[in-house]
């Protein structure tokens, strides 16, 4: 509370919780924490959590930890979906989120990205999430990376450019409500690539946000599919790829608006009404 910190995640052991005395529970409940649990005494802790809300506990990893620090390893997403569940409640159930693709929307497009170092910001892209999140809608980057399932580079430099995208935008005062991406190539069937619908699911499950309220704005016709599927609003936008994906005449899918950027779509979602939720 003193350094104005949004929560507290903690590794929890069974027996020490057991051993916990009214103070430890006092800075439990004053702390907004979240526990993170060995596997092995999940079963334990569902069946007799001590007093703790199932609620506010998730369990590692079955992996074995990392010898060094390895952030394609399993535990650190664990980590990171609890951050992101503590920064969650600055906005609340039932919120629409603005769901974001990256290369060509959020960064000039560079084709299979794969040093960090060429991330370049679009302009106005930092005002633009500042009003979004301003408004009541997280923001989060949902991405389609198959240059990792393609062989084109590992998975670690898909998580070294995510983590780069985030040092850029903090720079300017946002802080990404969360970060999605499907590695995998599109003969796959994967569930998680776009314009599938499991990452947006994923994620409202993760921050319990609506779908039905929520938009994609992405540089391609299947960002907008995306939307569709998940039963909420898609805007596509000229930047990247979206001037040669607003000419196709094969396009099936009808983008909900057609901007110039994306400041552009912050002003066109910022504009709409919010439709009942239907989740």
């Amino acid at each position: 509370r003193l350094a104005g910190a949004h929560g507290l995640v903690l590794a929890l052991a069974r027996d020490a919780v057991a051993r916990w005395r009214a103070p430890d529970r006092l800075a439990w409940q004053a702390a907004h924490a979240l526990g993170l649990i060995d596997p092995g005494e999940a079963d334990a802790m569902r069946e007799n959590p001590l007093g703790l809300p199932l609620e506010q506990l998730a369990a590692w990893s079955s992996e074995p930890p990392a010898p060094v620090a390895d952030a394609t390893h399993a535990d650190v997403e664990i980590l990171e979906r609890a951050c992101e569940r503590l920064l969650a409640r600055r906005h609340g159930a039932g919120a629409g989120a603005v769901f974001v693709d990256r290369d060509g929307t959020l960064v000039i497009e560079r084709g299979y990205l794969a040093d960090p170092d060429d991330l370049e910001l679009l302009p106005g892209v930092p005002h633009a999430l500042r009003e979004l999140q301003a408004a009541g809608h997280p923001v989060i980057v949902v991405s389609n990376q198959s240059g990792v399932g393609r062989g084109l580079f590992p998975l670690s430099r898909v998580y070294e450019a995510m983590a780069r995208l985030r040092v850029l935008l903090r720079a300017h005062g946002v802080e990404l409500d969360g970060v999605y991406f499907c590695p995998h190539r599109p003969d796959e069937g994967c569930p998680c690539r776009k314009p599938n619908v499991q990452l947006l699911e994923r994620a409202a499950e993760d921050q319990g946000l609506s779908l039905t309220r929520s938009f994609v704005v992405g540089d391609k016709r299947l960002d907008v599919e995306t939307a569709h599927r998940a039963r909420g609003r898609g805007v596509l936008v000229r930047t990247g790829y979206g001037r040669d994906e607003e000419r196709r005449e094969d396009a099936a899918t009808t983008p909900d608006a057609v901007v110039e950027d994306l400041a552009s779509a912050a002003r066109w979602i910022l504009a709409q009404p919010q439709p009942r939720d239907l989740d």
